[in-house]
């Protein structure tokens, strides 16, 4: 990721985490409405899981800004990776990453104001990045077997 991209990454990160419910609602609305079968993965009480969903989506974000020692990169990739291994035990799938990828882009649009097409190309190479390790973190649960 370039340096713009970075600093649009954490502008937004702290847009996000100042209306996080608000941000993750609009996530979730999406998600279920464009991926119903989703809706069965989570809560019927989604309000620790907004949080969930914005506390991780922070961590993330921090650890997307270069430190001199290189340990925000090891944090995201471990992070990410520990993601997708424990997303399959709650019954994630390869194919559910695409829709929360737009529902993230599009939760990200209608909460980040003056959103342009450079946030959502930083954005979308971030969710790429994050899905493919943790799809990376998914492959070696399924490899161990079960627990």
């Amino acid at each position: 990721m370039t340096p713009d991209e970075i600093d649009l990454i954490l502008a937004d990160g702290a847009l996000i985490r100042a209306d996080a419910d608000s941000f993750a609602s609009s996530f979730y609305d999406t998600l279920f409405e464009i991926a119903p079968a989703t809706r069965q993965l989570f809560p019927d009480d989604m309000t620790a899981q907004r949080g969930k969903l914005v506390d991780e989506l922070a961590v993330l974000i921090d650890a997307v800004s270069p430190s001199p020692d290189g340990a925000t990169i090891e944090t995201f990739l471990d992070r990410a990776h520990d993601l997708g291994r424990r997303h399959v035990e709650y019954g994630v799938q390869g194919s559910h990453y695409a829709p929360v990828r737009t529902a993230l882009l599009a939760a990200l649009r209608t909460r980040i104001d003056g959103w342009s097409p450079d946030h959502h190309a930083a954005w979308d190479k971030l969710f790429r990045l994050i899905s493919d390790v943790m799809r990376e973190g998914a492959e070696s649960a399924h490899a161990a077997g079960p627990a």
